[in-house]
């Protein structure tokens, strides 16, 4: 969550003051923690609650050049209506990801 909250403030502060910045932003799983290698058990994600996950996605619509944001959740339902998104799956079952597979045969 912080290396999103500075990648954010970042773009828009130079947006804001006229500085070089390419417009846009990549976000790999901003709403997932990072857990604490004492106190929680291997594997153990800290949960955000919903209310905290609502408001960063909230703020993300108003953002104001274009942002990739990979989660392996899905985003509040009040956010879905305004945002484009994609859902990524196996292959054979759907969008398997940005780039499209190549033929076995090629």
């Amino acid at each position: 969550m912080l290396h999103s909250a500075f990648t954010t403030a970042l773009a828009q502060h130079c947006l804001e003051n006229s500085r070089p910045h390419l417009g846009f932003v990549v976000l790999d799983s901003p709403v997932v923690t990072y857990r604490d290698p004492i106190s929680d058990p291997v594997g153990a994600d800290v949960d955000l609650t919903s209310h905290v996950v609502g408001h960063f996605y909230q703020d993300m619509l108003n953002f104001p050049v274009q942002a990739v944001i990979l989660e392996n959740g899905d985003p509040p339902i009040g956010v879905l209506s305004h945002a484009r998104t994609y859902r990524f799956a196996r292959a054979g079952s759907g969008r398997p990801g940005f780039f499209p597979t190549r033929a076995a045969d090629d």
